[in-house]
């Protein structure tokens, strides 16, 4: 009987060790799989495999190192420099306002372009200067009398299309800047505006631009944060934006652009512009003064200058 005891007990030692032993194996196996491995002396191995770069490859990747630091250099350099121009109708011409007029704009750099609104009859944004189509359409009407399938079915006399406003916002999302400029006030053109700005909720990428303080006031109680300019007609109606403190950019014609408005501007707590700028002279002459922003047919030759001859 003692001697079955002994055996029995044998056996369970046995079995302990033997559980034991599992266990260690077990714990050494998880411990490799979760990338602790086993300890090798492999340095000699390791340095053997590392190769001394040649001079050719230490050149090789100073140049591209180089490169890579002009061209960020150039693309802070772009992006400053097209902050302060805003790209007038796209661009001037016959092609204004059509695709192609932004495509041109957009082409040279530009980050801010400026887009004129009318409503159709069925409460759509389209672009152009004025309702009355005959200007820009050679059709004698109104873009406000008519239909969408009526605008949409009329050219520009240069042949171009009807760009409605979300095609600007469709084209290019957020990487520009739209001075949507409302040319008429009333309820109907607020409501048309709000509503797209509201269905791609881009309010940070739109300017409102009038030459009616009562067509921007109502984006004030709707859109507070959203940017204002207003465009003054002359020295009195600049004098009487100073105290709308709902405005944030006062854009004069140049024949005022001078450096007393420029101070009751900043003094104000406001940005000074100026618009239409097209000449070299003009444009330097409102960089050397320190505009903050201007309106130009040519964003190409706008861009250059400001490259050249800014300094923040």
């Amino acid at each position: 009987m003692a001697g079955k005891r002994k055996k029995n007990q044998r056996k369970t030692i046995i079995l302990i060790v033997v559980m034991l032993l599992l266990c260690v194996a077990a714990s050494l196996y998880i411990l490799k799989l979760a990338g602790g491995g086993f300890p090798q002396d492999n340095t000699a191995e390791n340095t053997e495999n590392q190769e001394t770069p040649s001079a050719e490859e230490i050149a090789q990747a100073e140049e591209e190192a180089a490169a890579k630091a002009a061209a960020e250099a150039e693309a802070a350099l772009l992006e400053q420099a097209a902050s302060h121009v805003y790209s007038h109708r796209g661009a001037g011409g016959e092609d204004e306002l059509s695709e192609v007029a932004y495509e041109q704009a957009v082409a040279a750099g530009s980050k801010f372009i400026e887009a004129d609104m009318v409503v159709s009859a069925q409460g759509t944004i389209y672009v152009s200067h004025d309702d009355y189509a005959k200007d820009m359409t050679g059709i004698d009407g109104y873009f406000s009398g008519m239909t969408d399938a009526q605008i949409d079915a009329i050219t520009t006399r240069a042949g171009h299309k009807m760009l409605k406003l979300r095609d600007l916002f469709d084209k290019y999302g957020d990487t520009v800047t739209y001075l949507v400029d409302i040319k008429y006030s009333s309820n109907r053109n607020f409501n048309a505006l709000a509503d797209l700005i509201r269905e791609y909720d881009n309010a940070d990428n739109v300017i409102v631009t009038s030459f009616y303080l009562d067509a921007i006031s109502p984006f004030e109680r709707n859109f507070p944060d959203m940017k204002k300019l207003y465009l003054c007609y002359d020295q009195a109606t600049f004098n009487v934006a100073l105290n709308a403190s709902y405005l944030d950019i006062l854009c004069v014609p140049k024949e005022i652009m001078n450096a007393d408005n420029l101070k009751a501007a900043h003094d104000s707590g406001k940005q000074f512009s100026a618009w239409v700028l097209n000449s070299e002279e003009e444009i330097r002459s409102a960089i050397d003064l320190g505009v903050d922003s201007y309106f130009t047919d040519d964003t190409g030759l706008a861009i250059d200058l400001e490259k050249q001859y800014r300094t923040e």
